[in-house]
């Protein structure tokens, strides 16, 4: 990919995750070269990437529209990414865990108790704990040093609220919000154990189990509209339909 298609595609999908085209609107090849400041061709480019990628698609005779995402469609990718991330404990495991990956993942753990200890309540704590636990998924994948799994795990990580990064907090519910935290501090924990005994099909399992519970908290919190509306600000938020 060139340079400036790269630009272009990139400030494409920002426009699209940050809300800038409504879920199901139709994009004009004219209309987005203008917004990019860029040739038709590249915005044609552009958009074929995109479409790829899953967040846009065309339709015969009709160009592009961008695409709305179903909770069941946001669980989906993240079971996804954690069937991914489950292959590469598993190499981590069977290899063994070095010292400086150990350390990486163990920081994430000593970041992760603190929080917890001190409430993950406000603003700041939450960008915090949103940091570590991101933190904690690519230590893992990198760990794993197989191409194919980063790429993978990137590109699944593009959809709307599919990363590890994209964490949809419960601020209706405290008690449960921290729970729910709790139970992925415990998974990570337990992860980091198997990983050290190098048990490769447990530490494959625990992560499909997160994975799994990672994508029944999205259903569960993102199923108040409340949380959605204050979760806006996450990339490809306002792409998710509830109905």
């Amino acid at each position: 990919m060139s340079v400036q298609l790269e630009a272009a595609t990139g400030a494409l999908r920002q426009a699209i995750l940050d809300g800038a085209f409504a879920p199901d609107e139709r994009l004009r090849e004219v209309a987005v070269a203008e917004t990019l400041e860029v040739s038709r061709t590249l915005a044609r480019l552009a958009m074929s990437v995109l479409e790829k990628e899953g967040l846009l698609l065309r339709e015969p005779n009709r160009g592009s529209r961008v695409r709305a995402f179903s909770l069941k469609e946001i669980a989906d990718a993240i079971e996804v990414r954690g069937e991914l991330e489950a292959m590469a404990a598993r190499l981590v495991a069977e290899r063994g865990l070095g010292k400086g990956q150990s350390d990486r993942l163990q920081a994430c753990l000593s970041e992760a108790e603190h929080l917890l200890s001190q409430g993950v309540g406000g603003a700041g704590a939450r960008a915090a704990w949103v940091a570590m636990n991101q933190s904690f998924h690519d230590s893992l994948v990198q760990a794993a040093d197989n191409r194919a799994i980063e790429v993978a795990v990137r590109q699944i990580s593009l959809l709307p609220l599919a990363s590890a990064s994209a964490i949809i907090f419960d601020l209706f519910d405290a008690a449960g919000s921290a729970l729910q935290l709790r139970r992925s501090h415990d998974d990570h924990c337990r992860l980091l154990d198997a990983l050290g005994a190098r048990q490769g099909s447990r530490a494959a399992a625990i992560m499909r189990e997160h994975a799994f519970r990672s994508a029944e908290n999205r259903r569960l919190n993102l199923g108040n509209s409340s949380n959605l509306a204050a979760a806006e600000g996450l990339p490809g938020a306002r792409l998710v339909r509830l109905d």
